[in-house]
């Protein structure tokens, strides 16, 4: 028998191993299992792709061990996995282990071992090498890493490595991923013999009480308990413990527990509400294709496109929907774009779904991702939230995938990270049409390529036009607790539901303010309507999608700007480190007194980002609580959470946010909404930049007026002229998506043509533009060998951000209708990062 396994390295294709007569019978391989193999000079782990019995012509190598005893990917999985491959021209087992948890397969490692024990060492760091190579045998890489730090331990190594007093093999370490192991304690005798085993234990000895509280506390218990909770309760130790035991009172042992990322949380249930005409109309079409496709397993997986409205009610549909997957026994994925949102979409999931949701994704720990994991696997769970990543839960029968602001970029896998480069959207339309299953897009501003195909009939098209507040006894208690005249809703065709208006937009026109003596970033319009909610104890967001106190640092006489050394964008300035920062690479150095051109003082800082719009706030309005939510302040595990609980709460008046505050948040209390920057995305090269302003600012309009409150919305912007901000101003997604339509049309871009992105870096301008251009004849001899007359080859051009960690990037454009077809098989001279159907072009 022979496997076909795939290795987690670039190489496109698979390899050819026999299977060994110790890994038959109980040891059995089969598809999808994690394996070691030799490979070259080094062993690495693989994954079997499939199996067969037809004897290559050539010699094979054999299968070392099994990693897992379960196959760590599912057939579906697997199958998706040769899909990925083909839609972004990825090796195979790139796409492979981007569904497997962190820490589960094996690390590589060198493995170093002492060959000439007389050999004396030309360099005192030799000299310390060898030394520990004769004490303490072969040592890894990370090993010698530890033992050496400070050192050039890699330089000496490979000194001696050349004249072969020292060999070096490439191994596998073991794998971080494991479970997690507690000691636990348990009675050992009967409850009615502890008072006679407390005597005899203490007979002519010194009294401790301890004994007798551990062996009662334990008497009071079941089953076995873990050890660190009779430490708290007792005040006993390990010695205590293992005396009890020694005179047979108690009997240690040890379990695994599951590292469960929702443990301690308390979600109380909640019961569906009476859904509106319009909800009613949009589930009546997705129950009925769910119970066909369950009647008929044959039938084709379908798409929805659930269009609605911030605050329609697009969350009550997906709760339905995952309701009925479940009765089905299929399981279901809810995808947020944000890590952010994880945490209102856990409440609402896990109170009308207790003890059936885990969540993945990257803040968690690789032991909760590798438990939430294992779990999903062996179907514990039935629902998984999360971000991108949660696609890859390896449920045994998923039926559902719902992607929430399915517009959102953050779906993509971009150039900037490791390959597969997919996007969310197209593997779980895949996924579902491979396992006949749903999909449901939800967005109030639709993708406007996902428009286009629900418009030509390959998604189903469902609206949601009205903002649902809540149902009339709800509505009744808010207007006697806010103590409401004239509350702000109207009557809806279902009786006991109540609907609201979408609260207004006032565009601001920042020219005229400047115009009229005001330079302050905030608009008299918006100074005004901060005035009247603080004092009317309500809530406000203002939102500019820019971090930092200052946006760059530039001398006033030489025109010197503070660059990023690595990347060559500007640097942007945080006052409370006193620090300059890239918010690309993560560098970060002083803040220059001088500059350090021409030595003048007047060196100054422009712009402004959420840290100094939080210092404004604060001498503007001494007396808001002000709280701040970007990626400087929600960085640790747990921290978006919490700053969300701390603004639900109404501990703090006015929320301070990048584009996490636009996302999907329900917060009934904002009644005012300021946009400081409007424009701010309008001047980038790309030519999705007036589709990303109208999403961004339609939906962080759509966070104010979700209450009998109401709400208002303050646009400031340069650039009120612009349709993208106009139809934001509107809400009037028809209007955006028609003119978007007609430049896209006009200038051939998605989606009535499709876009590659080759991206070639190099740490020399030169070596990258080379690489860039020589790949450019490449593709053009290619294509006038081909039939590809509607492909174009645009560049190669630098990028927008031209450098990157160190790295100068060069890229190719190719536009065609079908650009996978055009790059399948061409071979380049040097690495490129292909990005099929890119999201941006910067």
């Amino acid at each position: 028998m022979y496997a076909e396994v795939a290795v987690n390295r670039p190489l496109k294709q698979v390899f050819t191993y026999h299977i060994p007569l110790e890994l038959t019978g109980q040891e059995e391989i089969a598809p999808g299992h994690l394996i070691e193999v030799a490979f070259g000079t080094a062993t690495l782990s693989g994954i079997v792709t499939h199996l067969h019995n037809v004897t290559p012509d050539f010699q094979t190598k054999p299968i070392l061990r099994r990693l897992d005893p379960e196959p760590v990917l599912t057939p579906a999985q697997l199958e998706l996995g040769w899909w990925m491959s083909e839609r972004t021209l990825t090796p195979i087992g790139l796409c492979l282990w981007a569904m497997l948890p962190p820490g589960l397969s094996a690390d590589r490692a060198t493995r170093y071992t002492l060959l000439d024990l007389n050999d004396p060492g030309n360099t005192p760091v030799q000299q310390r090498v060898l030394s520990l190579l004769k004490k303490r045998g072969p040592l890894t890489n990370r090993q010698l890493g530890r033992a050496l730090p400070h050192t050039d331990w890699q330089a000496a190594v490979n000194q001696l490595t050349e004249r072969q007093a020292v060999s070096k093999m490439e191994v596998l370490t073991r794998p971080a991923a494991k479970p997690k192991m507690v000691r636990t304690v348990r009675l050992g005798i009967e409850p009615e013999e502890i008072h006679d085993a407390i005597d005899e234990l203490q007979d002519g000895r010194k009294k401790l009480d301890v004994y007798p509280a551990i062996l009662e506390f334990l008497a009071s218990k079941v089953e076995a308990v873990e050890v660190s909770v009779v430490y708290e309760e007792t005040g006993a130790t390990l010695t205590h413990l293992k005396r009890l035991a020694d005179e047979g009172l108690v009997i240690l042992g040890e379990e695994e527990i599951w590292r469960d990322p929702l443990v301690g949380r308390i979600f109380s249930p909640d019961t569906p509400p009476v859904l509106t005409l319009a909800q009613q109309a949009a589930w009546k079409t997705i129950d009925a294709h769910a119970e066909a496709v369950h009647n008929d397993p044959s039938a084709e997986s379908q798409v929805f496109l659930l269009h609605g409205v911030t605050g329609s009610g697009k969350t009550e549909i997906y709760l339905r929907a995952v309701e009925l997957v479940l009765a089905q026994g299929r399981q279901a994925i809810m995808l947020v774009p944000e890590i952010a949102l994880t945490a209102q979409t856990i409440r609402r999931f896990a109170a009308r779904f207790q003890g059936r949701v885990s969540i993945i994704h990257s803040k968690l720990n690789p032991g909760e991702r590798y438990d939430v994991w294992r779990r999903a696997r062996t179907g514990a769970i039935q629902i998984v939230v999360g971000a991108r990543s949660a696609l890859f839960a390896p449920l045994p029968d998923v039926g559902l995938v719902i992607l929430d602001e399915e517009h959102d970029d953050s779906y993509k896998q971009d150039a900037e990270f490791s390959p597969p480069h997919y996007h969310a959207r197209d593997v779980a339309i895949e996924m579902m049409r491979q396992t006949h299953g749903t999909v449901i897009l939800g967005s109030a501003t639709p993708d406007v390529t996902t428009m286009f195909r629900a418009e030509r009939g390959e998604f189903t098209y469902l609206h949601l036009p009205d903002r649902v507040l809540a149902h009339r006894a709800e509505v009744e208690e808010q207007v006697q607790a806010l103590k409401l005249q004239s509350p702000h809703y109207h009557e809806t065709e279902v009786e006991e539901a109540v609907s609201l208006e979408l609260p207004p937009v006032q565009l601001v026109d920042m020219r005229h303010e400047l115009r009229v003596g005001n330079r302050s970033i905030f608009s008299r319009a918006l100074q005004s309507a901060l005035h009247q909610t603080l004092t009317a104890q309500q809530q406000a967001i203002l939102f500019l999608n820019r971090r930092g106190t200052a946006t760059f640092v530039m001398c006033r006489d030489c025109g010197y700007i503070a660059k990023c050394p690595r990347c060559e964008t500007p640097l942007t300035y945080h006052a409370p480190q006193e620090a300059l920062r890239c918010h690309h690479c993560g560098y970060h150095g002083p803040n220059p007194q001088k500059c350090p051109e021409c030595g003048s003082n007047r060196i100054k800082h422009f712009g402004t980002g959420t840290e100094q719009l939080d210092r404004l706030i604060q001498t503007e309005f001494p007396e808001a609580r002000v709280v701040r939510w970007d990626k400087d302040t929600a960085s640790e595990k747990g921290a978006h959470e919490k700053i969300l609980s701390q603004f639900i709460h109404r501990e703090a008046d006015i929320l301070v946010g990048t584009q996490m505050v636009a996302k999907g948040l329900d917060l009934p209390l904002v009644t005012l909404v300021g946009i400081i920057s409007g424009d701010t995305g309008l001047g980038l090269p790309d030519y999705r930049a007036g589709e990303r302003t109208f999403q961004l600012l339609t939906q962080v309009a759509g966070r104010a007026g979700r209450s009998l409150l109401g709400g208002r919305v303050i646009l400031q912007t340069y650039r009120p002229e612009h349709y993208a901000i106009q139809a934001a101003a509107s809400h009037d997604f028809e209007t955006f998506y028609r003119q978007e339509m007609d430049y896209r049309r006009t200038l051939d871009y998605p989606p009535y043509k499709r876009l590659a992105r080759l991206l070639f870096t190099d740490r020399t301008e030169a070596n990258a533009q080379e690489e860039a251009e020589s790949a450019a004849r490449i593709l053009r001899l290619h294509r006038s060998k081909g039939d590809f007359p509607a492909t174009e080859i645009i560049g190669p051009t630098p990028c927008f951000f031209t450098k990157h960690n160190n790295l100068f990037r060069w890229q190719i454009l190719i536009r065609s209708t079908d650009p996978v077809a055009f790059l399948r098989g061409v071979e380049f001279k040097s690495a490129v990062i292909m990005d099929i159907d890119p999201v941006d072009l910067l």
